[in-house]
């Protein structure tokens, strides 16, 4: 009975809201400081006088480390406990931006981007899983949302400001200001923030709990599993629109469509204001069905797998008209919807995944999709400086997207489903806890 309340209560406290507020906070801070980079992109190129390909391995080398230190602290979370593991990891955020500030070379800047993604390698994880002990199950998607738009929140925010300042003061001042914010959130999560709720009560993982029966020992299974495996590709493909956004796609709008900076602004504004009204509304749609159905295919995957084929056609769409606010419109749309991973992906791990692993497995949910990012940003380099003119190279990058989300998202939508865990029944079943593989 107490479970079943667990299962249905909905309320979010006080205490909820603050840790949620905390978390959204962290990831406006966090997508600010991977953005930033883009922003200040031409103006960084033009000072190191780098080329599209070495630009293309600033992108790339950011996510060299990211796999592995998500996978790490997701571990080291699950033994010490989120909030110490997320106060380490934004002090270093701090540090590289300061440290940015005194780049002179290539390697240099190569180095500071490496840090900064190791210790931006957990952050997402981190903060689906500290959020998934605090929220009700039937706010799960909702709640998970909160915390994922300060993603693309922060750099709609930012972008403008930063821009200005860059223009106004160089492209260090940018660095400097962003490493000041983090300082200043660091003081403020270590005096309020708390670890774990008091009680399991009405809370997710109290929920979650009473479906993985037994299952603590089969995680590598479950990691193994079909499901699992494409989850994690999802997350792939939506990386890999994703840091081709953050890294290239300012550059395009300015090199190629030769956008003025008002029209700049606003183009590289729009995706992440679009991103954020859409994954409210689909996740807000897939808790409604959730709600309705309990059921992770038709609540969750029937949500992802339709935008991520619909972000691929807009950006195939994207590179076949000539209009500039028609492009704007066609790839702001085809990011938007490519990013729908990073808010229904967590919530199909609580699916799949024990609350006892959960910090590891959305480690290697973030460790799988941060692949996208090391390969994307140095491919699109390559397209673009190797073809007859730039305005090619970007079109055949952004084909490239298109096909691996269409794929991806079709992949989903026939091969993903629950975990097949047997209930009490006269009538024969699967074993207890069964998990579908790969393997017919």
């Amino acid at each position: 009975m107490e479970k079943l309340k667990a299962h249905s209560n909905s309320r979010m406290t006080g205490t909820v809201w603050m840790m949620i507020a905390f978390l959204f906070v962290l990831t406006v801070i966090s997508n600010t400081d991977k953005a930033v980079i883009g922003f200040a992109s031409v103006k960084i190129m033009d000072e190191l006088g780098l080329n599209a390909t070495q630009w293309g391995l600033v992108g790339s080398v950011f996510f060299w480390l990211y796999a592995v230190s998500a996978v790490l602290m997701g571990i080291f979370s699950d033994k010490m406990g989120t909030k110490l593991a997320i106060t380490i990891m934004a002090l270093v955020w701090a540090a590289v931006q300061f440290s940015t500030l005194f780049v002179h070379s290539f390697a240099f800047l190569l180095i500071t981007r490496l840090i900064l993604g190791a210790g931006e390698g957990p952050s997402y994880s981190l903060a689906m899983t500290t959020a998934a002990k605090w929220l009700p199950r039937g706010k799960l998607g909702f709640g998970l949302t909160l915390v994922s738009i300060g993603g693309p929140l922060g750099v709609a925010m930012s972008a403008p400001p930063l821009i200005q300042l860059i223009s106004s003061h160089g492209w260090r001042s940018a660095f400097l200001a962003t490493g000041i914010i983090g300082v200043v959130w660091v003081v403020l999560w270590l005096l309020f923030a708390k670890d774990r709720p008091a009680s399991p009560d009405n809370l997710s993982s109290a929920a979650v709990e009473a479906r993985h029966p037994a299952e603590d020992s089969k995680f590598l299974k479950i990691v193994f599993s079909r499901s699992f495996l494409l989850v994690a590709l999802c997350g792939f493909a939506t990386y890999w629109s994703y840091t081709v956004g953050l890294v290239w796609l300012p550059n395009y709008f300015a090199k190629v469509r030769h956008l003025s900076a008002a029209e700049l602004k606003v183009a590289v504004t729009l995706p992440w204001i679009m991103i954020t009204i859409s994954q409210l509304l689909f996740s807000t749609i897939s808790d409604w069905l959730y709600r309705r159905t309990k059921s992770m295919f038709r609540s969750r995957v029937s949500i992802l797998s339709p935008v991520l084929i619909g972000a691929g056609i807009s950006y195939a769409l994207g590179t076949i008209v000539n209009s500039n606010p028609l492009t704007v419109a066609l790839l702001s749309l085809g990011l938007t919807f490519g990013c729908i991973t990073l808010v229904i992906g967590p919530a199909i791990l609580v699916e799949l995944v024990p609350p006892k692993h959960q910090g590891k497995a959305q480690g290697i949910f973030m460790a799988a999709s941060s692949l996208g990012g090391i390969v994307a940003p140095y491919v699109t380099g390559k397209l673009v400086q190797g073809s007859a003119d730039q305005a090619a190279g970007f079109n055949g990058a952004f084909q490239l997207i298109a096909v691996i989300l269409c794929v991806v998202g079709a992949l989903a939508w026939l091969l993903v489903r629950s975990p097949r865990i047997a209930k009490p029944s006269t009538e024969a079943r699967e074993p207890e806890g069964k998990l579908e593989t790969g393997v017919s």
